[in-house]
C-alpha cells in the first residue's frame, strides 16, 4: 500500500471512531504525513510509531483514546505495518465537556 494510501486509511478509521471530531495538526511543528501532491493532517507515519493527534466530542477521553489507537492499528496490520500507535488528544469540544457536566449534575442539556 502507497503511503499516501495508509494515511488516508489510518486517518478514515480513526475519524470513524465515535468520540473522535476531527485530526489536529498538533501545537508548534505540525503534525502530518507528506507526500507528493498532498498532506494529511493530524498524522505522522514515520518513526517507529505512528501518530495521531485528535480532537475529542466525548468524554471521558482514556476510552476515546484507546479506540482511536485500536482503529489505527487494524488499518495498520491490514497493511502488514505492526509499529506502535501514539495517540494525543490536542483539545475537547466544549460541547462535550457541557454534556458531561449536565449529566453528573443530573441536568438536561440546553
Amino acid at each position: 500500500m502507497r503511503r499516501e494510501d495508509l494515511a488516508r486509511a489510518v486517518a478514515d478509521a480513526v475519524i470513524d471512531v465515535p468520540g473522535v471530531a476531527r485530526l489536529h495538526p498538533g501545537t508548534g511543528v505540525e503534525v502530518a504525513t507528506l507526500f507528493p501532491g498532498g498532506k494529511v493532517i493530524g498524522l505522522r507515519l514515520s518513526g517507529e510509531a505512528v501518530e495521531v493527534h485528535l480532537v475529542a466530542d466525548r468524554v471521558p477521553l482514556p476510552p476515546v483514546a484507546d479506540e482511536a489507537a485500536a482503529a489505527a492499528r487494524r488499518v495498520l496490520a491490514a497493511a502488514g505495518d505492526g509499529r506502535d500507535v501514539r495517540v494525543v488528544v490536542e483539545d475537547v469540544e466544549a460541547s462535550a465537556v457541557e454534556r458531561r457536566a449536565h449529566t453528573r449534575s443530573g441536568s438536561a442539556p440546553t
